[in-house]
C-alpha cells in the first residue's frame, strides 16, 4: 500500500496483514453467499418441480 507512510516495520506488516484478512473474508463470505443461494434454488427446484410439470401439463390441455 504505497499512499500509506509508515516508518515502523512492524505496524506496516500488522495493517497489510489486516487488509488481507479482510480480503479474504470478504472473498469467502461472497462464496458462501454464492453457494447458498445456488443450494436453495436446488431446494426450491426440486420441491416445486411436481407443481410445475402439472401446470405445464394443464397450460398444454388449454391451448388446445
Amino acid at each position: 500500500m504505497p499512499f500509506l507512510k509508515i516508518t515502523d516495520p512492524a505496524k506496516r506488516d500488522f495493517i497489510v496483514q489486516e487488509y488481507l484478512k479482510a480480503k479474504d473474508n470478504v472473498r469467502k463470505n461472497y462464496i458462501t453467499e454464492r453457494t447458498g443461494e445456488l443450494g436453495a434454488q436446488r431446494e426450491l427446484t426440486k420441491f416445486f418441480k411436481p407443481v410445475i410439470e402439472s401446470q405445464r401439463a394443464v397450460a398444454k390441455d388449454l391451448s388446445k
